[in-house]
């Protein structure tokens, strides 16, 4: 229901600006505004869309102010809790309030006007005789209308042209902005998605919870019952039935009239999660991921808005959707690193989510067997409720796990595709029950780099400080970081020679090995290369669910949430590959990944087992893992990081300058590292590391320098930093610094 505006209203544009702007409010407009409406208002030379987010304190501002131009009839895109959420966002990470707006929009909101040129009599007169001749379409259309866009009609008569005709005054050039659309096109809606109330048949019965699960759900149960913020860490292992609490805990939010919200960390999981709730919970639920097309989007958007759903299932970006009496957010497997956005706006989907519970006065469940150490010491310290789901629901053990010594048995025939003879022995018996397995390798591609052998050439990309992957069915040379495609030569091109030589182990060539070692067995691969086209990668998924495909092979992708029942069998073919990154957090991630991937067998009963092959089979990550020791691997990697305040035992900003030219960007990072040393005086904290190159100093075209700023403290660190941006120090020509709060990756 519409508010009465005042005659002034705060307006937020979506923009990488730092504040709100004043606008006044004409009569016709003031029965159609309410916070969070989309409007249009003039800005700068511009026409834009602009988000009503607040009332003006003062009557009389000051200064001349400019009115708002129009009102789409449509549903606000913004509650006020979620402006204080965003406001709170940009305050935390240190961005721009528009900034954070835009990123938290969906696509096809944020509207911008563009030159539009009308034609003067005179003006059709000259295009008509300037056409006539060359008899291009825009001709009938530029006559019919009297109006271009300033970009279409530069193509046709260029740019000098278009200078012309406004010194000739045979075109006016005038600001417009395209519409915004305001209806819902159900035909653009997911089929999977019904409305509130719509019957879904229901295929199955809730199973029986185990004690454990009992224990937990009366937990969560009890807090929602109490209403106000409960944030629980639900530390279940591999196959423990967390997905089940969640299920209940959200039964039982809808029947306190709360919506929910769903984090899940890969978007191939949202269509098969959503299809489980839909079975348990019936219709009202919605998706919101980037897999959905623009129009999607922002139609699901609307929905959410209207109140036509009360169940969310989405990746990081549906922190930012407006559910209204948010009661809930489930965040499943917090622990993987894709919840933090890496761009321009850098922020973390799983923290935010606590922040959001708290704001809202909601429950919030972090769930992982892997839970990031900074959550787990959160719950140690009693910030954090923990759950525990000890063993799994089927009742059998967890997989076991037999480390194999690459350095020793690398089979002599394996053309280094890492299958050494106990790995193949397994899978032969496996397949011989009629057992699935899964082969694991975190590498994309046939052969991971490529170079000459005679004068030692190594094939790099030009934007990325990376070597090129070999796909070998495409004949190409790629970049995985930004997309660089280039034939795979037959001679190199620094000295002609012949001796090209690929090497490395990626999964196609794991693929390509297996069916020779395998070529009665149904093969297939999932990694981002095999899923390119759209619904491909739920497709292979459903194949191995019904038992279509006898070995996947694949990358991450077959790590996250995914239960098989059938897989008697996960071999990882080199669990070491992201142990020796330069960042402290490398042995913590490669202990998640290796008992996430092997978590993926077992699951139906005690068949499970696990060949972990390895080059480093003493480091700690590896030994834990082996044995599904999370805590005792926490205890003994946190040594280190306490010693040096390194998360979550300290905390860090991370300062990036980016940029096309090398020796600025470096001289700019040099300068941010000496401004925040004479900052901070004598003070031992925070620590400023740097100035250094990244570990990946080039990316897409851009070289990337930083200064890491680390302290005990979270205030400290905070205080240098907001020092530097308040005194310029981040400003610089031709390079781009960005703030990254609590980062996650430092490469």
């Amino acid at each position: 229901m519409s508010e009465v505006a005042p005659p002034l209203v705060d307006i937020a544009i979506p923009l990488p600006l730092a504040g709100v702007f004043t606008y006044r409010v004409p009569d016709a407009f003031k029965n159609r505004l309410q916070v969070g409406r989309r409007v249009i208002v003039p800005f700068r030379k511009k026409i834009c869309a602009g988000f009503v987010v607040d009332y003006p304190s003062s009557s009389n501002p000051g200064g001349e102010l400019k009115e708002i131009t129009d009102v789409p009839e449509e549903e606000p895109y913004l509650t006020r809790n979620l402006w204080g959420f965003l406001q709170w966002i940009a305050d935390y990470y240190l961005l721009p309030v528009g900034l954070v707006l835009k990123t938290a929009l969906p696509p096809g909101s944020e509207r911008r006007s563009q030159p539009w040129a009308l034609f003067t009599p005179e003006g059709r007169k000259w295009f008509a005789a300037l056409q006539a001749a060359s008899g291009n379409p825009v001709r009938d259309r530029v006559l019919r209308t009297g109006t271009i866009s300033c970009k279409d009609l530069a193509k046709v008569v260029g740019k000098k042209g278009l200078e012309e005709a406004q010194r000739r005054q045979w075109i006016r050039v005038e600001e417009r902005i395209a519409r915004p659309r305001t209806n819902v096109r159900s035909n653009h809606i997911p089929e999977l998605l019904n409305p509130i109330g719509t019957e879904w048949p229901s295929g199955e019965n809730p199973p029986d919870l185990t004690p454990h699960q009992q224990e937990a759900f009366r937990q969560i149960d009890e807090a929602l019952q109490a209403g106000g913020f409960h944030p629980f860490l639900l530390f279940g292992v591999t196959g423990s039935g967390k997905t089940e609490v969640y299920l209940r805990a959200i039964a039982r939010a809808r029947e306190h009239g709360k919506t929910s919200l769903v984090l899940v960390p890969e978007i191939a999981l949202t269509p098969q999660l959503a299809r489980r709730f839909l079975r348990r919970l019936g219709g009202g639920i919605a998706l919101f991921h980037s897999g959905l097309t623009r129009a999607q989007r922002l139609d699901e958007w609307r929905r959410i808005s209207s109140g036509k759903v009360n169940v969310v299932i989405a990746a990081r970006s549906g922190i930012f959707v407006p559910l209204e009496n948010l009661g809930l957010i489930v965040v499943d497997e917090e622990h993987d690193p894709s919840y933090k956005q890496e761009d321009s706006c850098p922020y973390n989907a799983k923290d935010m989510a606590l922040v959001r519970g708290k704001l809202e006065g909601g429950t919030v469940i972090l769930g992982s067997a892997t839970p990031s150490f900074e959550t787990f010491v959160n719950a140690q310290r009693g910030r954090i409720t923990r759950l525990d789901l000890p063993v799994r629901s089927h009742g059998g053990l967890l997989p076991t796990v037999e480390l194999v010594d690459l350095r020793g048995t690398m089979a002599k025939d394996s053309k280094g595709a890492f299958l050494t003879p106990v790995l193949l022995t397994n899978i032969r018996e496996a397949l011989a029950k009629r057992e699935q397995v899964v082969i694991f390798i975190n590498r994309r591609g046939f052969d991971t780099f490529a170079q000459c052998r005679s004068c030692g050439h190594v094939f790099v990309c030009p934007n990325c400080d990376v070597s090129l992957t070999h796909h070998k069915k495409a004949r190409a040379l790629r970049c995985h970081l930004c997309g660089f495609s280039r034939a795979a030569p037959p001679l190199c091109p620094q000295c002609s020679g012949a001796r090209l030589f690929f090497g490395g182990v990626g999964t196609q060539k794991v693929e390509e090995e297996l069916s020779m070692h395998f070529p009665d067995a149904r093969i297939e691969r999932l990694d981002r290369d095999s899923t390119r086209k759209r619904d491909e990668l739920e497709k292979i998924l459903d194949r191995f669910r019904k038992r279509q495909i006898d070995i996947l092979t694949g990358t991450q992708m077959i790590v996250k949430g995914h239960d098989f029942p059938g897989i008697s069998l996960v071999g990882i073919l080199c669990g070491d590959l992201s142990l020796h990154f330069p960042d402290f957090r490398a042995g913590e991630r490669t202990f998640q990944m290796l008992t996430q991937v092997a978590g993926r067998t077992g699951r139906a009963s005690d068949s499970g087992r696990v060949i972990l092959q390895t080059f480093d089979p003493h480091h700690p990550a590896i030994q834990h893992a082996a044995v599904h020791e999370y805590e005792a691997f926490l205890e003994k990697d946190s040594v280190a990081r306490q010693e040096l305040f390194y998360p979550p035992f300290g905390h860090l900003i991370l300062l990036r300058v980016e940029g096309n030219n090398e020796n600025r960007v470096e001289s700019h990072a040099a300068k941010i590292a000496r401004a925040a040393r004479l900052l901070k005086g004598q003070s031992n904290e925070p620590a400023v590391l740097g100035a250094a190159p990244c570990p990946r100093k080039k990316l897409v075209g851009k070289f990337r320098w930083q200064v890491l700023l680390k302290g005990r403290e979270r205030s400290c660190v905070r205080d240098l930093a907001k020092a530097l941006r308040a005194e310029g120090h981040l400003k610089g020509y031709g390079v781009k610094v960005v703030i990254d709060v609590d980062p996650i990756d430092l490469m």
